[in-house]
């Protein structure tokens, strides 16, 4: 064998020696340099809904991320609970997670604050992360009032009767029953001695229009001084009248479940523009904001509603 076969053969012997791919060639996946970040799904939530926040740090291996609270006090925002998730490990990259999940409690935009991660390394060593503010908006469950603090927050509470437990409703409607028979014997007597003087001396209620015709007048005072006030007793007004009047449930309705409501037949050509006046209403006593000519427009819708009143008095009463 010549020199140069000889030469070559132990450039092939030293050449399989070495190293497939060592560290440091291009070839070689080198350890990630710790990091961290924070990701919110979804970045806008509704009034009340849940967003998840995930606070991921990337390190090399056998590194351990020291426990750490969410940030406290974030505007507009429940905390509800964290969870740290199982280490994903990939080679030499480690994932170890926290999942914190937030309710939107007032609308407005908020954020997400700066954290500060505390990560040791497999030889006591410990170094600080930092995570960027995100961004966060919670809105109004209603499209049509994006500033709206709360849904329906002038809502009336129903009368207490209306709430009586079902077993004293049981317990009353039994001892009425076994009043009532000892009450027939009296009732001629009871009636005779009313249309003789009790009933006499009672005032007699007022009429439905005539109240509500008052209180859009008490509204229309107010309004140049509290215009928010006046939309908010004006659409009280006008709700109050059509129950007492027509007999629907609208005293206690929001105006959405008024729209699915189904009116009786003397009302139905006339429902839209109750509709409408409520709409009106709602559109400038929601706003959490100042509206532009909010008093001018309470006062047309005021107006609408005194109208729609006025149309709908009996024709014998009006008289």
């Amino acid at each position: 064998m010549t020199r140069a076969a000889l030469a070559l053969v132990a450039l092939l012997l030293a050449a399989c020696q070495q190293p497939a791919d060592p560290a440091g060639s291009p070839g070689a996946a080198a350890p990630p340099t710790p990091r961290a970040a924070v990701s919110i799904e979804p970045p806008r939530l509704r009034l009340g809904d849940v967003a998840t926040v995930e606070v991921s740090v990337v390190t090399p291996p056998e590194h351990h991320v020291h426990p750490f609270a969410p940030p406290a006090g974030i505007s507009g925002l429940w905390l509800l609970d964290a969870e740290t998730l199982p280490v994903e490990r990939s080679g030499e990259r480690w994932t170890q997670r926290t999942r914190i999940r937030v309710r939107g409690r007032e609308i407005g935009a908020t954020e997400w604050p700066r954290m500060r991660i505390d990560v040791d390394g497999p030889e006591g060593e410990r170094s600080v992360l930092e995570t960027e503010p995100r961004p966060l908006e919670v809105v109004s469950v209603l499209p049509d009032f994006p500033d709206q603090v709360a849904t329906f927050r002038y809502r009336l509470p129903e009368p207490a009767a209306s709430r009586a437990p079902t077993a004293l409703a049981a317990a009353a409607g039994a001892l009425g029953a076994l009043a009532g028979v000892a009450a027939v014997a009296m009732a001629r007597r009871v009636r005779r001695q009313r249309a003789a003087g009790v009933a006499a001396a009672r005032p007699a209620p007022a009429t439905p229009w005539i109240d509500a015709l008052a209180g859009l007048d008490e509204a229309g005072a107010v309004l140049d001084g509290d215009w928010r006030r006046a939309a908010d007793s004006a659409g009280h007004t006008l709700r109050r009248y059509v129950t007492r009047r027509f007999g629907l449930p609208l005293a206690f309705s929001t105006t959405e479940e008024a729209a699915v409501l189904a009116p009786p037949f003397g009302l139905a050509s006339r429902w839209a523009d109750v509709l409408d006046v409520l709409r009106a209403l709602d559109a400038v006593r929601f706003q959490r904001r100042e509206v532009p000519e909010a008093g001018a427009r309470v006062r047309d819708a005021i107006e609408q509603a005194r109208r729609w009143v006025a149309g709908s008095i009996p024709p014998e009463s009006a008289r």
